[in-house]
């Protein structure tokens, strides 16, 4: 099976990528730099926002792995929220496409995480 993975050089990204591979499955590879992703993938440097077809620019893959986010690990950036029409929209094209094999994931920082509580309270404190 052909997979796109998106945010490949990522901190999930790199090993699920290796994970993929191992289970042969054709892995086409993309970021913005692809430089710390397995070289047995397709590596793909760009910016997902600017392609006209994606369908078709990365080869007509049979499932995609989306992980890709901006500004991954700054907590609250306002580009988590100002993205999510670009992300809608490059998956819808996709899906328009005839992928039918889709998985969005990422970690907590596209979101901003709550950690511990504060002293004396069962409140939960927002880092």
């Amino acid at each position: 099976m052909k997979i796109l993975v998106t945010g490949a050089n990522g901190y999930i990204g790199q090993g699920v990528v290796k994970a993929l591979l191992a289970n042969d499955h054709n892995v086409v590879a993309t970021d913005f730099k692809t430089t710390y992703v397995d070289d047995r993938a397709e590596k793909v440097n760009c910016d997902l926002f600017s392609v006209e077809d994606p369908y078709a620019f990365f080869g007509r893959p049979d499932a995609i792995l989306h992980l890709a986010w901006r500004d991954g690990f700054v907590h609250y950036s306002e580009n988590h929220i100002a993205d999510l029409p670009k992300h809608y929209h490059f998956l819808k094209s996709l899906v328009d496409a005839g992928i039918d094999k889709v998985s969005v994931m990422g970690t907590m920082h596209e979101i901003g995480f709550f950690e511990g509580r504060k002293k004396g309270s069962g409140e939960i404190k927002k880092v």
